[in-house]
This record gives C-alpha cells, sequence and structure tokens, in this order.
C-alpha cells in the first residue's frame, strides 16, 4: 500500500481505513461510460492502477496523460467492524482532479468538482455488511477555466492523494482553526460542527501541557475559544515545537475526537531599527528570506510523492541548503509535506492554482472554490507564512478590442476583493496578490517581483530596485496603486530564463555566487527566492535533479570547507569587485572587501582570514600569500572594509582570494572566494612546449568534433583521436634531460543532443531521446552540470606511435571550477541599454578537465630526443553508450591556464 499514513495528520480521526493500492481502471477515452453504465458492470474493468497515484503518471502503472475520462472500481470491507458500529461512514479523498463521481454497491453517491482539496461522502446507507464495490468516475478535461498550475509538467488526473473510509458520529467535528497570539501567550480556537447540536455538550482540548474544558450549549454549530497557553513553547526555525492535541466532544459519552496539532508562531513585518525598511518577522524577530522555488513535482508521481519518507527528505534536503524556506509553485501541497515543514522548521510559501484562460464567471469561481478550501485546510499549519494568489498575471488577463492582452480594473479590483478575503479569513498570515513579472501588484503584504538575468546584470537591476521602492512610489504597482512600507524581494531570480531561448542546464553556482554578493551588499531587500529547487522536464536549474540526486558545485574543491550554506549566512563577506577581473602579473592589486549583515546578532571582534592562490600552466597549486585583518559589521547594512593588498607573482594563474568570517573563538562563520585570472610569464623551472587546444594537426572521430569557446576548447563525440606534433628545441641532448612528460587538461564527452543530427548517436550505440526535458544538454546554451551520474572515457594517450598512459577520465564535468569557461562567455546587451540586439548567449560555460600527466619512460625520452619531434595522439576506442568522447582544454578555458603541454626537465633542475 502506497502513502499507508494517514493523509491528513493535523485533522485525523482513531477510526480510519486506508483504501491506497492496486485497484481495477477501465479508461474511457470516447467517453461512453455514462451512457453505457459502466457504474454496474465494474467486473469489466479490467486494467490495474495503483491508487493514489494519477493515470498519466508512470507511477500509476498505466502512464495515459491522453485520456480525460476515467472508471476506478475495487472491493472493500470494514476491517474490525465492531469500531465502525453505530457510526457513520464517510468516504474521504484528499484530492481528485478535477469531476469526480461515486457509486456505492451500484448506487449512486455523488459527485465533486474540484483538483486540489478534499471533499467526502457519507456512504451508511449505501453499505452492506461484508464485501462493498466502489466504483468512482473522474473526469477531467483540460480547460482554460479550471485551476490546473503547472500540470503540463505532468497532469495529475484522476485521483492523485489518499482515498480512506472514516468513521464519525452523526453530529461531528467539521473542521478546526487554532489561531496563535503569542504577544498574549494564548492560542484562539474555534469548533465548526456539522450541524447544531441538539444538547448541551462539552468541549476538551488536551495535549502538550493544555487541559481546557468548555461548555457547548444546545443549537450551537459552531464555537471559539481563547485558551492561555502556560510556559509558551514557540515555534521557530531552530526549535519547530508542535503542540500536539486533541479535540474532543463529550455529552455524557464521547461524541467525536480528532487528534490536531499548532504552533505557537506570529508571522508579521516589522520596521528594521534604524533603517527605512521592513522585514518579514517570525515570533517579531526580522528573518532574512532565503527561498526556494519548489514545483513540488516527481518524476515518477507527478503531484504525488511515493512515500512519507521522501516528503520529511524534502523538506530536508531544503534546510541541508542552508535555505529556511520553500514556495509551493502554483499547487496546493500533499498535506504530510506541510506537516514535515511544520515538524522539521522550514518556513512555505503556498501558491493557489491559476487558471490559464481569461478571468470569466466560471473561471473565478473555480478558483475561489480552491482558494478558499486550500487556505482552509492548511490554516493550522505554522509553517505557512504567506499566501500566494496569483503568479505572473496568469488568469487575469482579458482581451480588449484589439486583441491585446490587459489587466483590467475590473479584474484587479476582484483581486484586491480576495486579497482582503484571504485576511480576514486568515489574519496569521501575509498574503499577495500576484507574484509579479509585469510591475503589477495592486495591493500586498510582500512587494515581491521576479528577475531572471545573467550574472552581470544584478548589481544595476537591484540598484534600480533600491531606488525605486519606498513609501507612495508607483513602482511595481498598477494602475493608481502604490507601494507602503511592506518587505521587499525577489520572489523569483536566477539565470535560466535570462539567456537567449533560456539556458536549459548549466552549472548554476557561478551565476548563483555573483547573484548572492550582490544581493548581500544590498539588505534593504529582505530576501530571495531562488529557481529553482529541483529541476524539473525542461527547467534543469534546481539545486538537485528532478529525481533528488545531488548536484556537485566544485565549491570545496575551490575553496575548502565551502559549500551552499556559506551563501545563505547572517554575516556574509564580498570580497573582490566582480568575477571577471583579469590582473597582469608581477604588480600589486588591491581586493575590496565588505560584510553584509541582515541579523543584529552580530559577535564582537571578528576577524576575516584570507589566502591567495591559484593554479598554474602546469596545473599545480601555487600557495601565494595569507593573512588576516580585523572586519566589523553593522546590523542590516553592507559594511566595506579596507581592501586588501596582494603582489601578484609574474605568473599565470587562475586566480582564487578565499576568506573565512571568524568570530573572537576562532569559529568559522562564513566562507567566500573571488576567482580571477593572473596574466603572466609560464614557469621557468622547466623546458615547456604548448599547443592550443585547436592546434591539433589531425583529428577524426565517429560522431563529429568540434572547437568551442573562441577555438579555446576542442571535442570529440563518440570514439577517435585529436593528434597534437611537436617539434622539440635542436640543443637538447639526452644527457642533460632528465625526464619529458606530457600534460594536458582533459574530460570525457557527454553527447549533447543538441550537436548530434539523426542517427549520429545511434551508430556508436547512444540511446537519443529526442523530447526536449528527458535528457541533459538540449537547450542553446546548456552544457549539464556536474551530478552523480557519470559519464567517464578510457583515454590511450600515445607518442611517437608508442602508448605512454591510459586514463580513466571519470566524468564530462561542469561546475563553478570551470572557472575560465565562465570567464571567456562573450557578454551580450549591457544593463541600461535600449539596444538588446545582441543576445546573451552561453557557450559551454562551466565545463573543464582533469589535469593528466602521462612521463616518458628512458627509451622512448631518447628515441624523442634523437628525433626532434613528438606526436601525442589522445585516443578513445569504441565505448559504451554512458562513456566515451573527450574534451581538450586550452590555456582559455576550463580550470587550469594550460595548453596541451610538453614538459621537459633538465637533470639541474632537479
Amino acid at each position: 500500500m502506497p502513502l499507508p499514513e494517514h493523509p491528513r495528520p493535523n485533522f485525523e480521526r482513531s477510526v480510519w481505513q486506508n483504501l491506497n493500492g492496486i485497484w481495477n481502471f477501465m479508461p474511457d477515452s470516447a467517453n461512453v461510460g455514462l451512457k453505457e453504465n459502466w457504474q454496474t458492470a465494474p467486473e469489466s474493468f479490467t486494467d490495474e492502477i495503483l491508487v493514489p497515484f494519477s493515470w498519466a503518471s508512470s507511477a500509476s502503472g498505466m502512464r495515459m496523460p491522453g485520456i480525460d475520462y476515467g472508471w476506478y472500481s475495487r472491493k472493500f470491507s470494514l476491517k474490525d467492524p465492531e469500531k465502525w458500529q453505530g457510526k457513520d461512514i464517510f468516504l474521504n479523498f484528499c484530492a481528485s482532479d478535477f469531476h469526480t463521481t461515486v457509486w456505492i454497491n451500484g448506487q449512486k453517491v455523488g459527485d465533486h468538482k474540484g483538483g486540489y482539496t478534499p471533499f467526502d461522502f457519507n456512504i451508511s446507507n449505501y453499505l452492506r455488511e461484508g464485501e462493498n464495490e466502489l466504483v468512482v468516475r473522474v473526469e477531467d478535461e483540460e480547460l482554460d477555466n479550471r485551476p490546473s498550475g503547472k500540470q503540463y509538467y505532468g497532469n495529475a488526473k484522476g485521483i492523485w492523494q489518499t482515498v480512506y473510509l472514516e468513521a464519525r458520529t452523526e453530529t461531528h467535528i467539521e473542521a478546526l482553526y487554532f489561531t496563535p497570539d503569542i504577544d498574549a501567550e494564548e492560542v484562539g480556537v474555534k469548533v465548526v460542527l456539522n450541524r447544531e447540536l441538539t444538547q448541551n455538550t462539552e468541549f476538551f482540548l488536551t495535549g502538550s501541557g493544555i487541559n481546557f474544558q468548555a461548555d457547548l450549549p444546545a443549537g450551537s454549530k459552531e464555537a471559539a475559544f481563547t485558551i492561555p497557553i502556560d510556559n509558551m513553547k514557540l515555534w521557530d526555525l531552530d526549535h519547530p515545537f508542535l503542540y500536539e492535541v486533541k479535540v474532543t466532544l463529550m455529552n455524557g459519552t464521547q461524541i467525536d475526537e480528532v487528534a490536531s496539532y499548532f504552533g505557537m508562531r506570529k508571522i508579521s513585518a516589522i520596521k528594521i531599527p534604524g533603517q527605512d525598511f521592513t522585514y518579514v518577522a517570525l515570533n517579531n524577530k526580522p528573518v532574512y528570506l532565503r527561498l526556494t522555488l519548489d514545483q513540488s513535482y516527481h518524476p515518477e508521481g507527478f503531484y504525488t510523492f511515493p512515500s512519507d519518507a521522501f516528503m520529511k527528505e524534502e523538506i530536508q534536503r531544503a534546510k541541508d541548503l542552508g535555505l529556511n524556506g520553500i514556495r509551493i509553485h502554483i499547487k496546493a501541497e500533499m498535506p504530510r509535506k506541510l506537516y514535515w515543514a511544520d515538524k522539521l522548521g522550514l518556513l512555505v510559501q503556498e501558491d493557489i492554482p491559476n487558471f490559464w484562460g481569461e478571468p470569466d464567471s466560471t473561471a473565478k469561481a473555480n478558483w475561489q472554490q480552491v482558494a478558499s478550501e486550500e487556505i482552509a485546510r492548511d490554516y493550522n499549519s505554522p509553517s505557512i507564512f504567506s499566501w500566494v494568489l496569483f503568479n505572473e498575471t496568469w488568469g487575469l488577463f482579458s482581451k480588449n478590442e484589439d486583441g491585446d492582452r490587459v489587466y483590467t480594473p475590473e479584474t484587479q479590483d476582484w483581486v484586491r476583493s480576495w486579497y482582503h478575503k484571504a485576511k480576514a479569513f486568515d489574519p496569521t498570515r501575509l498574503v499577495e496578490d500576484n507574484s509579479p513579472c509585469n510591475w503589477d501588484h495592486v495591493i500586498t503584504d510582500i512587494n515581491t517581483w521576479h528577475r531572471y538575468s545573467p550574472a552581470r546584470h544584478w548589481a544595476g537591476f537591484l540598484d534600480r530596485i533600491c531606488e525605486n521602492t519606498y513609501p507612495g512610489s508607483g513602482f511595481n504597482f498598477i494602475g493608481d496603486n502604490v507601494q507602503g512600507n511592506q518587505p521587499m524581494f525577489n520572489s523569483e531570480c536566477g539565470a535560466v530564463w535570462g539567456y537567449s531561448g533560456s539556458t536549459g542546464d548549466i552549472d548554476i553556482t557561478w551565476e548563483y555566487h555573483i547573484m548572492m554578493n550582490e544581493f548581500r551588499k544590498r539588505p534593504k531587500i529582505a530576501g530571495f527566492l531562488f529557481t529553482e529547487f529541483h529541476d524539473v522536464i525542461n527547467e534543469w536549474n534546481g539545486y538537485y535533479r528532478f529525481d533528488r540526486s545531488k548536484k556537485e558545485f566544485g565549491l570545496d574543491k575551490l575553496c575548502p570547507g565551502m559549500s551552499m550554506k556559506d551563501f545563505h549566512t547572517d554575516l556574509y563577506v564580498v570580497p573582490g569587485k566582480d568575477f571577471y577581473q583579469i590582473y597582469k602579473g608581477g604588480g600589486s592589486v588591491e581586493i575590496p572587501l565588505g560584510i553584509g549583515a541582515v541579523s543584529s546578532d552580530i559577535p564582537e571582534q571578528l576577524k576575516i582570514r584570507y589566502k591567495f592562490y591559484g593554479w598554474d600552466a602546469l596545473g599545480e597549486k601555487r600557495e601565494i600569500v595569507s593573512g588576516e585583518v580585523e572586519a566589523s559589521a553593522r546590523p542590516f547594512e553592507f559594511v566595506e572594509l579596507e581592501p586588501v593588498k596582494i603582489d601578484l607573482p609574474d605568473l599565470a594563474l587562475t586566480g582564487i582570494f578565499a576568506t573565512e568570517l571568524l568570530d573572537n573563538n576562532g569559529n568559522v562563520l562564513q566562507h567566500n572566494f573571488v576567482p580571477f585570472k593572473v596574466e603572466g610569464e609560464k614557469p621557468g623551472h622547466v623546458i615547456l612546449l604548448t599547443k592550443a587546444a585547436n592546434e591539433f594537426s589531425d583529428a577524426l572521430w565517429s560522431v563529429k568534433y568540434m572547437a568551442r569557446q573562441n577555438d579555446a576548447k576542442v571535442w570529440g563525440m563518440g570514439s577517435g583521436f585529436f593528434e597534437y606534433i611537436f617539434e622539440l628545441p635542436g640543443d637538447l641532448s639526452a644527457e642533460e634531460i632528465a625526464s619529458i612528460e606530457l600534460r594536458a587538461e582533459l574530460a570525457s564527452r557527454y553527447p549533447q543532443e543538441k550537436y548530434l543530427e539523426e542517427g549520429e548517436g545511434e551508430r556508436i550505440g547512444m540511446e537519443i531521446v529526442s523530447e526536449k526535458g528527458t535528457i541533459p544538454g538540449y537547450g542553446k546554451n546548456s552544457y549539464p552540470q556536474t551530478d552523480q551520474k557519470m559519464h567517464g572515457s578510457l583515454v590511450k594517450i600515445v607518442a611517437n606511435e608508442q602508448k605512454i598512459a591510459e586514463v580513466e577520465l571519470s566524468d564530462d564535468p561542469a561546475d563553478h571550477r570551470g572557472i575560465l569557461s565562465w570567464m571567456n562567455q562573450e557578454p551580450g546587451w549591457e544593463w541600461g541599454s535600449d539596444d538588446h540586439s545582441k543576445p546573451w548567449l552561453l557557450d559551454e560555460a562551466g565545463s573543464y578537465g582533469y589535469v593528466v600527466v602521462a612521463k616518458f619512460d628512458e627509451p622512448l625520452k631518447e628515441q624523442v630526443l634523437n628525433s626532434g619531434q613528438v606526436v601525442i595522439q589522445f585516443h578513445v576506442d569504441e565505448q559504451t553508450q554512458n562513456r566515451g568522447g573527450l574534451s581538450v582544454y586550452g590555456a582559455d578555458s576550463g580550470q587550469y591556464p594550460m595548453d596541451v603541454s610538453l614538459i621537459i626537465r633538465k637533470k639541474e633542475q632537479y
């Protein structure tokens, strides 16, 4: 049985029965089932489906995305029937999309429209002793007036959350709402019954140190109480305490009992002391929002996750990155995932799913239903800090007489009314009218915007935002609406859509690193929300892959001890000016330093420990200088410190200036670094002969070969070779030469589909899937990010027809280590320019290789010295589909400032 746990941990009765598992199924593509009375012949449903997975998903066992009508059936008997005696039996659907009709033992029970929120039927009068037959028909046509969010990534057609039976008394609790007030140290409790009480009844709330009792008079259908909380324990991100309680109704005997929970926490917006801006606050303390966009999809289950453990791991994955929140994107989330956010301590923005057509009366009614029910269902979840009613004005545009899309004043008024309705129903949270990319807020508690830009645009863009954000400004608002002093933050950001044709799959860390630096220089901006948590279909820009395997970022290889968490600390050192600096060797440079603080908790006697090191033209690491300087920070400010002056060696280097922020106990609070390039001499202690990557004398590859990055890199796909010829100086003698070796920066070559013509991959046995999004490397600008899935290659290195090495290249990586591959990217249009004719494109950004060393033995050394020539060949023989190809990096690409190099050492140099 998949998902055997109770699906609603904040509204749970003790007597219930999970109906998940194998059901019978019949697709109804011609929509003839009702006409032919299929409900009377469930034995004809010959297929099997795994409930609660959508019939469009592979997890269901069906994988029928094109079917709009489906019929389910299963038999069931009540387990432990004595527990159910004297009670009504309810059939509960946690979510089924869209129009669901139910029959029990051939009799129609009822139907429901709506795709995201729970509904139920009292089936008591339709049951018989022993075995019963349940038949369900679901219609899910893809209509523009129905909320569907991003289901085009994988439709949640049909049943997609748990189905279960539940025993209830004739009078029972229909809803519970807990409204915490931490300032008064009390919680408001509202109980709603399904009907008026016929006699006086006692109400009990017990658990977690609470023991409250009150009377409910006959005739009551709902009641509200204020309950003091002694020794109050707050729900916060570090200690997410949950009050686990039971609500019981008694009138001599127990009528009903529901288990639930709540958290004592407060969500607000507060002004930062001494500043003119505000932050979102948790428990009256400002919180710098470090969020990510969570499409909340699973590759096999789409909207449905495979297990409770997976949902718990999702929340932990976000926390492991150092994030403090997620935005559930245009989906009403599965309640158990919200439970784990509540339990583990992670903030949640929850969107209302949008429709895609115009805002006509039907579309509005459908949206209003899911909005009302979603907010009510998740009211008690302390992790949710805001509701996002609409996204990017989707569903809010109407066509005018000229055929243009217009966000009309009438629709703005409707959105405004729903902002007020949401606030009236749920005063404990912030509400956002629209998460905009069109500068069109109407009324909102958070002044948000979306931005996808190349890294070089962030500084200018964020300055524009800060300059235009103040009370009374009409910036980012539509019509006559203006800003108040709301917290502002970038509610979608990144680079994936900032490049021409989007990026598909690239190293996210280079651009992320620059973006974080720029955000942290401007603490007026109250946070960021990165797109996105995990890859999904054709969006390959997540922290994690779609299957939640890890991406490799390479940060700790460039700056030991650094991880993604270092981008998300309260105190943040920004070293350097930008990531595209090229310095002349032999001189001195000043490296700027600054500290951005988004907290008032600042240790005394801060220090910054720095190191300057790099890799030379031999691929060897050079430690240049290190030191320590005193530092200071101020709450919610960016403080510029004295720059650090360093003397550069006259040496070609890929340089790193790395910092560690230390408190007075020597604890490291944050790591950071800035990369740069030093133009200087090649190492002088050896005889160094070099060939640029594109200076090969011959090449032959089974698929193809190309030069990229302005000829700084070459690659061949499949099997084949590159050949390089070196002419030795004429004054060398065998007696004076100690050794000869070859060095090169090499990687395997992933067979990116965008370079393949039809049939090219198949010729060497590769499985090529042509549908966009199924494999990485499809997009115009893409180069697959390093991850846990390796693509290796076995390379045979031959010198003068003698094999001198056989090297296993474990992968074809692309991450932050590809410094030179990032630095040589051609910039597109400049920020602030009206001329956008020069597009932003990427050419294998972030790609790099491994330093390969092949030494000549004595006979070969003598032979090449006598001949005066070395012919080097890099061979890749035919390999499997997950292996093969070769990339050769030159001095202006990859990680190391090295060409294909022949290194000759004289005996006197040892």
